[in-house]
């Protein structure tokens, strides 16, 4: 009857409910079409996320720069400027190795270790340097297991360093003080002299150079019984340090700078302090003394680009003088030498110096030859026969 009465009205309200219910259903389309879409990008973001855990490639890249940025620690404290730059030459020598970047966690075996090792060896790195890429490599692994990036429980068992023997490393020699004081004497200016001295304060102090490059006024200090002293927190290890002032020379040298030392360059440092050395070796013959070694990469590297072969001895091994081996590492190696050849103080009180949390550790930075160690015996021995 109201369709009779009143057609016009009753046809727009059909058409109303009408196009509500297209509008009706155009909304539940839409939600549904929005949720597909949320949940393919869901699992798009998934299977992503699963491929990139499922490669050590992408880890290692993230792994490195939360190392660099501070996100990831050693505990509380920061990694050291060294392990960083140690992380960021891995990762060269690691895409070498993965080029594609098509190893995943689960492919990690005995096969893939040793394969590993076979690519650093063919590619020239001597022992001492494999097991530092073995080292690293192990605690990416334990790193991204702990993340809950990968369950290859057996992955880190598998790598195991090489015992390294001294035919299969570069010759690590120290400067005797006689040496040393010669060094100290030699008459240098500009960049030589400072080079020099920076080098002279490691050799003094025994510390890496990472540390002995870095000191500044507010290191030094006078104990209460006015005992001069460098006082210092290490960069690689944390361990503070506190290193009583034993030679004038350190002091001479610091007043120089006013306490404040230049920085020096790591690798201009390497450089250069061989060049003075070998011109001190004029003086001091005992610099130019050919020893038995091992070429690292670098030094292949410079005889190949200069078309030289090595020289060598009656029993085909490479011999080098003693001044091509000092590197700013050799300074911690002299003073930790020195300090042991004096027999002043004990094993502790050195470690003390040096930092060193272990004997054995300690006792690898004493650099001492066979006929060296038969002359240390000898004078003790002479020395208890006088008191007898």
């Amino acid at each position: 009857m109201r369709y009779i009465s009143e057609p016009d009205k009753v046809d727009a309200e059909r058409r109303a409910m009408e196009e509500a219910a297209e509008a009706e259903r155009k909304a539940i389309a839409k939600r549904e079409a929005v949720k597909e879409k949320a949940r393919k990008k869901a699992e798009e973001k998934k299977r992503i996320e699963d491929e990139k855990n499922r490669l050590i490639w992408p880890f290692l890249i993230q792994f490195v720069d939360d190392i660099k940025s501070g996100a990831r620690k050693i505990g509380s404290d920061d990694y050291a400027p060294g392990t960083c730059k140690a992380w960021k030459s891995f990762i060269g020598v690691y895409e070498g190795f993965d080029p594609l970047h098509k190893f995943g966690w689960a492919d990690i075996d005995r096969a893939f270790v040793s394969r590993y090792i076979n690519y650093l060896q063919k590619h020239g790195y001597m022992a001492k340097v494999v097991n530092k890429h073995l080292t690293n490599l192990k605690a990416l692994i334990n790193a991204a297991f702990i993340d809950g990036v990968h369950d290859n429980q057996r992955a880190a068992a598998l790598i195991v360093k090489k015992k390294i023997e001294d035919r299969d490393k570069a010759v690590e020699i120290y400067l005797t003080e006689e040496e040393l004081q010669a060094l100290y004497e030699m008459p240098l200016t500009g960049k030589k002299e400072h080079i020099r001295d920076v080098f002279l304060i490691g050799c003094y102090t025994c510390q890496r150079v990472s540390d002995y490059n870095n000191l500044n006024a507010d290191n030094f200090e006078t104990t209460r019984k006015g005992t001069r002293i460098i006082r210092l927190i290490q960069q690689k290890t944390k361990t503070e340090v506190t290193i009583p002032i034993l030679n004038e020379n350190l002091i001479t040298i610091c007043e120089k700078y006013g306490y404040n030392i230049p920085k020096a360059n790591e690798q201009v440092l390497n450089r250069y302090i061989k060049d003075i050395l070998k011109d001190l070796s004029e003086q001091l013959p005992s610099l130019k003394e050919k020893v038995p070694t091992k070429l690292t990469m670098k030094q292949k590297e410079a005889l190949r680009k200069e078309k030289k072969e090595p020289e060598t001895d009656l029993n085909g091994n490479v011999i080098v003088p003693r001044y091509e081996c000092v590197t700013s590492h050799t300074a911690r190696r002299t003073g930790i030498t020195n300090m042991y050849l004096s027999h002043r103080y004990t094993i502790l009180q050195m470690m003390h110096v040096s930092g060193h949390k272990t004997q054995k550790t300690f006792m690898d930075y004493i650099k001492l030859s066979s006929e060296e160690i038969a002359d240390e015996i000898a004078a003790m021995s002479k020395k208890e026969n006088d008191m007898w």
